[in-house]
């Protein structure tokens, strides 16, 4: 199921539009750059117009929190019959549910990062938390395998933000190791079996307990930057998103 576009304020319209040159040149130019097979793939993006979670879970396994991620009609950044993910938060210390965090596991989501070409991800999110909330978007490999769990720098979002565009870099030297077997970011990317998206205000993997609420829409993977001067005007334009969404 596609977005409804509803007519919106031109400075939105104009970020949209700008989304869409920022899609279109890494597709339009280096489709072939992906040599290498792997689950995901530059462009997967994740929109929940299909009014599921798509197996987006704030738990791997153990208790069920009593607030699991639940889809919002009507409540993403384009408005009147736009889809949300909404994750919510008890601010419980101990015990499910009492932090602010989704995860996927799903085979769109995982694999080789670094042969699919993955330079990042980006999504549209929405503080609505009495607090600021910083975010963080984390990876980690398959029980078992080496490598260790990273986190990417923090995005600090102010409550009752509004919508915005956030970018977080998977490159290899803007990840953080969160505990002594976060050994070797290279081999995690060559391996993901777990994307996260959490409130994390120091570096964690498990992230902060928060009485809250945010919303999440549109997350996408970004391409690797190996196209030149066209994928960085790409790059600077997607950067340019957030502010511009802001107003």
């Amino acid at each position: 199921m596609t977005k409804h576009r509803p007519e919106a304020p031109a400075s939105l319209s104009r970020a949209r539009t700008l989304r869409g040159i920022c899609a279109g040149i890494p597709f339009a130019l280096g489709l072939a750059w992906t040599t290498i097979a792997s689950a995901i793939t530059v462009g997967q993006l994740d929109t929940f117009q299909n009014g599921t979670t798509l197996q987006w879970v704030d738990a791997l396994g153990g208790a069920i929190s009593p607030f699991p991620p639940t889809v919002a009609a009507n409540a993403g950044p384009d408005g009147a019959g736009d889809f949300a993910l909404r994750i919510t938060g008890t601010g419980a210390v101990s015990g499910p549910g009492g932090r602010l965090v989704v995860n996927n596991i799903q085979a769109r989501w995982i694999g080789n990062y670094t042969g699919a070409g993955v330079d990042g991800i980006m999504l549209d999110l929405r503080n609505q938390s009495a607090i600021d909330l910083t975010i963080r978007v984390g990876i980690d490999v398959p029980v078992g395998a080496t490598g260790g769990r990273w986190v990417s720098q923090g995005i600090v979002v102010p409550s009752g933000s509004g919508w915005r565009t956030l970018v977080f870099s998977l490159l290899p030297g803007d990840l953080l190791p969160v505990d002594f077997a976060s050994t070797d970011v290279a081999a995690t990317l060559a391996d993901v079996a777990v994307l996260r998206v959490m409130h994390a205000p120091t570096v964690s993997w498990v992230g902060a307990p928060q009485l809250g609420q945010l919303d999440i829409d549109n997350i996408e993977v970004l391409p690797e930057p190996k196209i030149g001067l066209a994928l960085l005007v790409g790059s600077l334009l997607i950067r340019w998103l957030g502010p511009s969404r802001r107003h």
